[in-house]
């Protein structure tokens, strides 16, 4: 194992910016999730340098998915030890992000925290993130909606596709509300034609919020739930790993599917003196109806400058669409994805869990 020195720049103890004849200070950390392609993960991490002057950045990475030798990686990155197994769904992605916000805020006490996966890049340049988290009102940019029975909340956007179309809904509220009481195995066309054992668990729930009430005595009053990646300043990061209701959300949890759309969603929207945008600056695109956004490519660039997005997902590992937005967005050089150090970092098999 290799011993990393870690220290934090200059540049990176804080992002200065003028407005309004005044002197704004604003210092910003990155979370990153990751658990393959460490070369991408790299390719991240270098852009992030070369935009914000090596911002301090924490990577919770899953050594037991994927090898990765910490030694190419740059002395701003700090990595979360021991690990925790994660995989895409499981309660453990959401508390490896808790992780790396405790690890981030005991080493670098950023005023913001962004939370990124390894399949993430930036869209926008540094001034304009800066300039957005300088001067926002929110403590939180957190994509969020109340997940109700038979209803779609007021002021629902996005309803297309994503975590707005009403179906979605629906399958939170069995998720992350109602009661599963038994199942059936049922036959599954795709994994019939995938070759893999072709049933699937089929639930009946209890869904009726009358009854509910009576059998969940620790279920939160409200739950909120959307797409997994934030960005929050430190008031609101210390409410997640502070709060003293914390706990006993988490034991709710712990027993539901998909806890990552969910669990951050419903301890910071149910702080009444948090202030909550919507909008969490995250370009996805979720049009093809499925499990996970569709991979980017050159062509949807236009489409996420005018989304006003700080970043995207998700990128595929080769890098093409990165290095095209490096040389037409963003304005860095020498990111290159093959050749040099990039190149002997293995990288593993599968496809990405988050």
């Amino acid at each position: 194992m290799c011993c990393l020195a870690f220290w934090w720049g200059p540049a990176s103890r804080v992002l200065r910016m003028e407005h309004s004849k005044r002197r704004m200070f604003v210092k910003i950390g990155f979370a990153v999730l990751s658990h393959n392609e460490p070369g991408q993960l790299l390719r991240l991490i270098r852009g992030l340098n070369a935009m914000f002057g090596d911002p301090p950045i924490v990577c919770h990475h899953d050594f037991g998915k994927c090898f990765l030798d910490e030694a190419f990686f740059p002395t701003n990155v700090r990595f979360v030890h021991p690990h925790m197994a994660t995989r895409w769904g499981h309660i453990n992605v959401p508390l490896a992000a808790l992780k790396a916000f405790r690890l981030l805020r005991q080493y670098a006490q950023p005023d913001w925290f962004v939370l990124l996966s390894g399949s993430d890049y930036p869209v926008r340049s540094a001034d304009a993130i800066i300039g957005d988290l300088a001067n926002s009102n929110y403590d939180a940019y957190l994509d969020n909606r109340e997940i109700l029975y038979h209803a779609v909340p007021s002021g629902q956007t996005a309803q297309d596709w994503g975590f707005g179309r009403p179906s979605w809904i629906s399958l939170a509220y069995d998720r992350y509300c109602a009661v599963p009481l038994f199942w059936w195995p049922r036959l599954s066309k795709t994994l019939l034609l995938s070759g893999a054992f072709p049933f699937q668990r089929k639930y009946v729930f209890l869904r009726n919020p009358s009854i509910l009430r009576w059998v969940q005595s620790d279920r939160p009053s409200r739950i909120y739930g959307g797409a997994f990646w934030l960005q929050a300043n430190e008031r609101a990061i210390d409410r997640l790993l502070t709060d003293p209701a914390v706990p006993r959300v988490l034991a709710y949890y712990e027993r539901r599917r998909n806890v990552d759309e969910s669990l951050f969603h419903t301890v910071l929207c149910s702080q009444p003196d948090l202030r909550i945008c919507k909008d969490n600056k995250r370009y996805e695109d979720w049009s093809r109806d499925g499990k996970h956004p569709k991979w980017l490519e050159i062509s949807d660039v236009p489409k996420i400058l005018a989304s006003g997005a700080h970043f995207a997902r998700k990128f595929r590992p080769d890098g093409v669409v990165q290095e095209f937005i490096d040389q037409t967005v963003l304005g860095i050089k020498g990111n290159v994805w093959t050749g040099g150090s990039l190149a002997r970092i293995p990288t593993s098999r599968g496809e990405a869990r988050y």
